[in-house]
């Protein structure tokens, strides 16, 4: 899920909400915690997009299995004699929309294909504070070197937004044929505990941190999986790439033959933090293992039949350029891989200083700091670092 001027995305980051008339009538909705997935660049300009090329071969991986679900879902329609009617898609954690464009550009086209009449429609779920002026320009053609959209003025294609978190219903029920989601799943609710020698769930050693992160992270899972189940028709699909720790012992950023990522996030915010913020900082969220995610599948809660998992690395393109040899100075390449990671990661440094009685210009400046200080260390070295993409990859359907 990801972009607002410095000063907006560090007052969204720590902004307790304020008491509104009504609101103990949302005493409903899932507890979240505020400040974990703030946008990070200038809205409207496309930063998450242009910042994580990573994400779109990520989401090329799962062209085969969205192309058979598509072809399920079509056939769903027809046996039950609702081809015609019109096709709904969801894109669930869409950041700015422009990482899955491609792939959806390939949906609506198959789509068009198989029912040359049927309205398309393709619904974008992310965040309220999501930076929704770039997603509907990357849509719309509209941002200068944007991937190629599928959108066209009267094309009977229609391209909506929800800004509802996605651990509520963000769809009526039964309503969508196809739905999808790419590295946004394993952001969890709040932290269930801080993280005593860590930033991340995935590098801790202490158990009982490990016990809280993966209970939060199946409760949050399977209250993930049954909101997406109730939202799609019946033979709906369901196609889910989601962050994990495979068989391996790889995750996002550690992978053999390269430094751990997230180890040098802890190693550089406690220069620059020192311990007191840096023991406030914790990433909310779980990179699940296979079992963990397969797991879900099976609580008859939920109502999905699982079809295939499994899991895959994607190899970093900015580490894969370095070697390769299209880039071949150090500092440029340092430049050009730094901002991938923090596309992400920066509103947890900034959510993490203000935590610690830190002002949102003090937070944000000393995420600055950090980040900068990272440029040097892969300048020094950038064959050394990388962020590979570890996903599990579940196809699924309504039960």
């Amino acid at each position: 899920m990801a972009h607002a001027t410095r000063g907006l995305r560090a007052a969204a980051a720590v902004g307790a909400p304020r008491r509104i008339a009504g609101a103990s009538r949302r005493r409903h909705l899932a507890a979240e915690a505020g400040g974990k997935h703030v946008p990070w660049g200038v809205a409207g300009e496309g930063t998450y997009t242009a910042s994580t090329k990573g994400c779109f071969d990520v989401i090329a991986r799962c062209g085969p299995l969205v192309q058979e679900a598509t072809e399920r879902a079509l056939a769903a329609r027809k046996t039950r004699g609702a081809a015609g009617e019109p096709f709904h898609i969801a894109d669930f954690g869409t950041a700015d929309g422009g990482t899955s464009l491609p792939l959806m550009r390939n949906v609506v086209a198959r789509v068009r294909a198989a029912e040359p009449d049927t309205a398309i429609v393709v619904g974008y779920e992310d965040q309220a504070q999501n930076d929704w002026q770039s997603l509907f320009r990357l849509v719309q053609g509209h941002i200068e070197g944007g991937p190629e959209t599928y959108y066209e003025p009267d094309g009977n294609v229609y391209a909506v937004a929800v800004g509802t978190s996605f651990y509520e219903s963000c769809f009526a029920p039964e309503s969508i044929d196809l739905s999808f989601s790419a590295t946004a799943f394993h952001w969890l609710t709040s932290c269930p505990a801080d993280i005593p020698d860590a930033l991340h769930s995935a590098c801790t050693a202490d158990p009982a941190t490990k016990k809280a992160f993966g209970e939060r992270a199946r409760k949050d899972w399977t209250h993930i999986l049954s909101k997406r189940a109730a939202e799609l028709k019946p033979g709906g699909q369901l196609v889910v790439a989601n962050f994990a720790t495979d068989e391996a012992g790889s995750f996002l950023g550690r992978t053999p033959g390269k430094q751990c990522m997230h180890s040098n996030f802890s190693d550089l915010w406690l220069k620059v933090a020192g311990e007191d913020i840096h023991a406030q900082t914790n990433f909310p969220n779980e990179y699940r293992a296979l079992d963990a995610c397969r797991a879900a599948f099976e609580n008859p809660f939920v109502g999905l039949a699982l079809r295939s998992i499994e899991t895959d690395v994607v190899p970093c393109p900015y580490h894969e350029e370095w070697v390769s040899g299209p880039k071949t100075d150090a500092r440029t390449a340092a430049e050009y891989f730094v901002p991938t990671t923090r596309t992400w990661s920066n509103s947890t440094f900034v959510s993490g200083a203000t935590r610690a009685g830190r002002s949102p210009g003090e937070a944000a400046a000393m995420a600055d700091d950090m980040f900068a200080k990272y440029v040097d260390l892969v300048a020094k070295d950038p064959a050394q670092h990388a962020m590979d993409y570890v996903h599990s990859y579940a196809h699924a359907e309504k039960a």
